[in-house]
């Protein structure tokens, strides 16, 4: 297939550059254009010049040019001088004084020492109007200067005005617009990316039913094609997982069948013959053969299905007959439980699997304690912190990352005299992440394990 996102990348930046040098080339033109007059009205202003160059009586020319640049109705009385006529010509000698003595107006002078200081320019801005000038002409062989008090283009040339008068806006300008298509093809290209990353971080965490969404894969680029292979991949762990587990748990249902021969084989000789070292030793052995197989089962089962519902309850309720039975076996060990559990505190939950996690570690604690097991249940950050901690030997830290895999056991603590399997943790690790938790073990200071587990709290 092409490789459209490249074009999309290549284009995109080129269209950027593209848009800057237009912009960078575009804007000194136009203030370079706002400068110049406009040519109908210098047009307009020659045509008044020739009129006053060849009028008879100069006096009279210009009160006729007064009236062919009229200013808007709301400056009149403002530009009405002492005889009541409208001061938008002006006509000074080489002394730059008026040619009929009056005096100037502030913005004339302003413009004569304007001129001065650039003959180039022809033209003061002003708030409400723009002078124009000089127009040099002669009149009966003297030389004169027209300045012209102009009304038209204001709004016009105001924006060009102001970027002219400040190089740095023009910049921002030139900036700003580079941003907003970068921007837009960033947000382009980030936005099917993100909703990948997502959907890969929940499959990271165990929800192999994951799959990415409809946007991703309404692209028809590189990332389309990506939302699409991330599929294929999703469905490929999630049905090689779930045959491992469903083998897992038929292997484990078929074993059962020549177990319970064995079991029921061992009865029978112990009638026939009596009781001896060596059967109790093979009755032994296929008791802990059982126990794994039932915990094998226990494993597949709440891996593959979900057919229990979730339960809405407070905590404490929850807890009340598990810690009952938690305290009555550590009783028969000689171990102290001491649970401190906050109340009022509402989760979701599927009964059977969470309250069979917590026994397996409230049993394992029990197993590995020397006199005290402390089980504390609080909030923080909206969630739900159970730690339940001992004061064994604790495990070593290179092992603490496995403990919650299927059949791992540590060599110092988990052995076959223990009855440790290594499935009563990897079937609680499965249960809390179902309800969306989180669970891991630490080594405690003073000695011991402290499992802790992290579940949603719900909102009342």
């Amino acid at each position: 297939m092409p490789k459209q996102l490249f074009l999309k990348i290549f284009f995109g930046f080129w269209l950027v550059a593209v848009a800057q040098t237009a912009t960078i080339i575009a804007i000194p033109s136009m203030l370079a254009s706002s400068e110049r007059i406009d040519p109908q009205q210098l047009k307009h202003h020659l045509e008044i010049v020739d009129m006053l160059s060849n009028s008879k009586n100069l006096t009279k020319a210009i009160k006729r040019a007064q009236h062919k640049i009229r200013p808007p109705h709301y400056l009149r009385k403002r530009l009405i001088n002492k005889r009541g006529r409208l001061a938008n010509v002006f006509v000074i000698n080489d002394e730059n004084n008026a040619f009929d003595g009056r005096r100037l107006p502030k913005d004339v002078y302003l413009a004569i020492v304007n001129h001065e200081d650039n003959p180039q320019q022809q033209r003061l801005k002003l708030k409400r109007w723009t002078l124009y000038g000089p127009y040099k002409f002669t009149h009966k062989d003297k030389n004169y200067q027209l300045y012209l008090r102009d009304f038209n283009h204001k709004k016009r040339t105001k924006v060009l005005t102001f970027l002219s008068e400040n190089p740095w806006i023009t910049f921002a300008i030139v900036m700003l617009i580079s941003a907003i298509f970068c921007g837009l093809l960033a947000w382009h290209l980030s936005r099917p990316i993100r909703s990948l990353d997502r959907s890969a971080k929940k499959l990271a965490q165990g929800d192999l039913s994951v799959r990415a969404d409809k946007l991703a894969l309404r692209y028809h680029d590189e990332i389309g094609q990506l939302a699409r292979s991330f599929n294929e991949m999703a469905g490929a762990i999630e049905t090689m997982v779930n045959g491992q587990q469903r083998l897992l748990g038929d292997i484990s249902h078929e074993i059962r069948t020549p177990l319970t021969r064995l079991q029921l084989a061992c009865a029978i000789h112990r009638r026939q013959f009596g009781d001896n070292p060596e059967l109790k030793r093979i009755e032994q052995e296929t008791e802990t053969i059982d126990k794994m197989l039932y915990q094998l089962l226990a494993l597949s089962r709440s891996t593959l299905t979900n057919e229990h519902p979730f339960e809405t309850t407070e905590f404490s309720f929850f807890m009340e007959e598990i810690i009952d039975n938690a305290r009555f076996e550590a009783h028969q060990a000689n171990i102290e439980l001491i649970d401190n559990i906050t109340q009022q505190l509402t989760v979701s939950v599927q009964w059977d699997s969470l309250a069979s996690a917590i026994e397996n570690i409230l049993r394992n604690a029990i197993r590995y304690a020397k006199k005290t097991i402390s089980f504390t249940v609080y909030s923080k950050n909206n969630r739900l912190i159970i730690d339940i901690s001992d004061d064994g030997c604790g495990v070593e830290d290179a092992h603490l990352t496995n403990l919650f895999t299927p059949f791992y056991r540590v060599s110092t603590a988990r052995d076959r005299k223990s009855g440790g399997t290594g499935l009563g943790l990897a079937i609680a690790h499965e249960a809390v992440t179902r309800h969306q938790g989180k669970i891991d073990a630490t080594n405690n200071k003073d000695g011991g394990l402290t499992v802790t587990i992290s579940l949603p709290l719900v909102k009342n």
